[in-house]
């Protein structure tokens, strides 16, 4: 009933997953706020281009903007971690390919959690003026592209989702056998 010294709570595996947690952790108490106000200036951006707020928040006594839609910030902060380490970093994917995965993922997951905070929990998060799908506009689609690039340019670069940079060798140049002349 030994345990093994490889399956200690300190091994490999608990490293790899406190590491994963760790990391997801920092990027969303990172990212979310800046995504929170970023959300903010998107929505007076389209206020000032089509007369009237994009989105509003019929619970909110501002209406333009609520403090809950934090945790779904975070929400989305988590999904594009996700893809990133577990599957464009490991692939290659470029740019443009998760910008447009990535982002896509988000605006359907914008709409599920309008749908279900409205229909499930009677509790209306966001409401599109004008929009088919009432929940998210087809115009949000370009809003989480650049969301997409904002966060890549905030955090692979910064934090390189806890990957290593890759190592290159350094070229060995043969030992020169001249001597110095005095």
């Amino acid at each position: 009933m030994s345990r093994d010294v490889t399956e200690s709570f300190g091994s490999g595996k608990h490293r790899r997953v406190a590491g994963y947690l760790g990391s997801l952790a920092f990027h969303v108490s990172y990212v979310t706020p800046i995504f929170w106000f970023v959300e903010l200036l998107q929505n007076q951006l389209y206020w000032k281009l089509t007369g009237a707020p994009g989105w509003t928040y019929p619970l909110s006594p501002y209406h333009w903007f609520s403090f809950e839609s934090v945790g779904l910030w975070a929400g989305s902060v988590t999904i594009i971690w996700c893809l990133n380490f577990f599957w464009f970093l490991r692939r290659n994917v470029g740019m443009v390919k998760r910008m447009i995965i990535a982002g896509t993922a988000c605006w359907a997951g914008e709409w599920l959690a309008g749908f279900v905070a409205d229909r499930v929990f009677h509790h209306p998060m966001q409401v599109w003026t004008n929009a088919p799908l009432v929940y998210v506009g087809i115009s949000a689609i370009f809003f989480w592209w650049w969301n997409v690039v904002l966060y890549e340019l905030l955090t692979v670069d910064i934090a390189s989702l806890g990957r290593p940079a890759p190592v290159t060798p350094e070229p060995t140049a043969p030992a020169s056998r001249e001597q110095p002349s005095a």
